[in-house]
């Protein structure tokens, strides 16, 4: 596969286009040249990236100026310090004595400072990064795959910690803490831990305390090197109903169902519509409430399958396969992996057992 760098150009180039500006994180990490830009670039506050076959310029504003200073290579940071312009301003600036005839830009926000201030340039919002990022590369495949262990480390310390008598917090810290101790620079999302039927008639309390015969489930997320793990397993405290292990068997299946069918060429459509229709033999259709899948990656990945939207898969995608039903008065579940769509087909990128043992 060729270079990012050599993608970029070639997409630019397609598009009459002299730059790519970007304001948007993941594309940022995904283009600069740097082991690893999560380290410098943590969070969503580097204003913009100025990409073009010529050079790369960085905007970073006051916060991470100095820390782009110091550890960025192979580019220009232009330095923000109190007192200074703001960085989009200081952009503005540099882009009318540059004198690009047409640049594309990820964010609608940088679009309207440079059609304000800078003359003679066209400016197009198009987020050409997020479509070369789709397709994973063998730096985004060890970040994934690194992103995986982390998770499922979490995901077995969590439900190892479930027993009658603790707190739905108290297992979502066992998980998180091993995370952060196994690489994780930070948590993605509130990791969810509760009855399984919070999505519609309980609430999700993390104080919560767990009880023999809940159902449980736990959706984890954490970004590792600037790549999103992400995984969620379901169980019931103790024997459970024999209604209790039926629902919990056919969610599994569910995602046997759906993951095995992510193949390249597959249609999106038709794989939600067979999950649809696995619950709906059991009369649960109106119960799954959610998405398939979202993609996975730098963060705002396609591919995705939902009932609103679903694309065609191809090889090089990575996405989730996280199907679930909640039945009010009975419990729910939700399974999910992180999966890779290779030429021999689907990948599950986190490992855990579906049915992950419990500290009883």
């Amino acid at each position: 596969m060729p270079s990012r760098s050599e993608r970029l150009f070639a997409a630019l180039a397609e598009r009459g286009a002299d730059a790519f500006i970007s304001g948007n994180r993941p594309n940022q990490l995904y283009l600069l040249d740097h082991p690893d830009p999560s380290t410098v670039i943590s969070r969503a506050n580097c204003a913009a990236v100025v990409f073009s076959a010529g050079e790369t310029v960085v905007f970073p504003g006051v916060w991470i100026s100095n820390a782009c200073r110091d550890m960025l290579e192979n580019c220009e940071v232009v330095a923000n310090e109190k007192g200074d312009p703001p960085p989009v301003a200081q952009l503005v600036e540099r882009l009318a004595k540059v004198g690009y005839k047409k640049v594309l830009t990820d964010k609608p926000e940088l679009a309207e400072a440079i059609r304000n201030g800078v003359a003679g340039t066209a400016v197009e919002v198009e987020d050409i990064a997020r479509e070369l990022r789709r397709t994973k590369d063998e730096r985004d495949l060890a970040g994934m795959r690194e992103a995986a262990r982390v998770a499922d480390l979490g995901m077995s310390t969590a439900f190892a910690a479930i027993r009658p008598g603790i707190t739905c917090g108290e297992v979502i810290a066992e998980g998180t803490s091993k995370m952060l101790k196994a690489g994780a620079e930070s948590v993605a999302m509130a990791p969810a831990a509760g009855v399984g039927t919070y999505y519609l008639d309980s609430g999700e309390d993390p104080r919560r305390v767990i009880k023999e015969g809940d159902m449980v489930f736990i959706d984890m997320g954490i970004w590792v090197h600037g790549y999103l793990g992400d995984m969620t397993r379901a169980g019931i405290v103790g024997e459970g109903s024999v209604e209790q292990r039926d629902l919990l068997k056919t969610v599994q299946e569910a995602y046997t169902l759906g993951s095995q069918a992510m193949v390249p060429g597959a249609d999106g459509k038709a794989i939600y519509q067979s999950v649809v229709d696995h619950f709906a033999a059991k009369g649960w259709e109106r119960y799954y409430v959610h998405h398939l899948s979202h993609g996975l990656g730098l963060g705002g990945d396609r591919p995705r399958i939902a009932p609103d939207g679903a694309d065609i898969l191809q090889v090089g995608d990575a996405l989730s396969c996280e199907p679930g039903v909640y039945i009010p008065g009975l419990g729910g579940a939700r399974v999910e992996n992180m999966i890779y769509v290779g030429n021999d087909g689907p990948e599950e990128l986190t490992i855990s057992p579906l049915d992950l043992p419990m500290g009883l």
